[in-house]
């Protein structure tokens, strides 16, 4: 079970000193090209952060950006980053939140936070349309990610993360995968709605 208020309080606590790894931009943008999102969509930022990938998904010419975030100092940070009439600011637990029907999501180097896999591929198939699509990524591999979530505090806040065959196995009861990078530079899955 999640303890949203212990993610908040860690998350809150480190906002201020928040890396977004600008080293890693061409990464995010590999990311971009192989999501494939399509203009004039309504896309959800899952566990957003301080907005790492607000500046490429408004590249896609977004209708909507719903950029999501149980901390607040994050989303603080996002805001003071990226003020676009697109961008809805929402400091909310995905799994509570009423969202709009959504074109497509991402969770970008925040998917481990999400402790109860099944809640979460049940919401966003609940709010993303049949079509639209899910994607589960991060600038750096499976091995850096699971490395940087063995901490003792936040190893409590983080489950690690499979390889992508075995993560997209979890959401096939909703989402067929469609495509899938597993290596030393990215790691990213595409899963379809169906």
């Amino acid at each position: 079970m999640q303890n949203t208020q212990d993610m908040i309080t860690f998350f809150d606590r480190l906002a201020p000193d928040w890396n977004n790894h600008p080293e890693e931009y061409e990464k995010r943008e590999q990311i971009l090209s192989l999501s494939g999102f399509s203009a004039g969509s309504i896309i959800a930022d899952i566990g957003c952060g301080c907005g790492v990938m607000l500046e490429h998904l408004l590249k896609s010419k977004p209708k909507e950006i719903v950029a999501i975030d149980v901390s607040g100092e994050m989303l603080r940070c996002a805001r003071n980053s990226f003020n676009s009439p697109c961008i809805t600011y929402r400091q909310e637990d995905f799994l509570q939140a009423e969202l709009p029907t959504l074109n497509a999501a991402i969770i970008y180097n925040a998917y481990p936070h999400f402790l109860d896999k099944k809640s979460f591929a049940e919401k966003a198939a609940k709010v993303i349309k049949k079509g639209g699509f899910l994607i589960i990524a991060h600038g750096c591999s499976k091995e850096v990610i699971n490395g940087c979530h063995s901490g003792e505090r936040v190893s409590t806040l983080s489950v690690a993360l499979e390889s992508a065959e075995k993560e997209a196995e979890k959401f096939k009861s909703f989402f067929e995968p469609e495509a899938m990078v597993d290596n030393d530079e990215i790691y990213f899955i595409k899963l379809t709605r169906v």
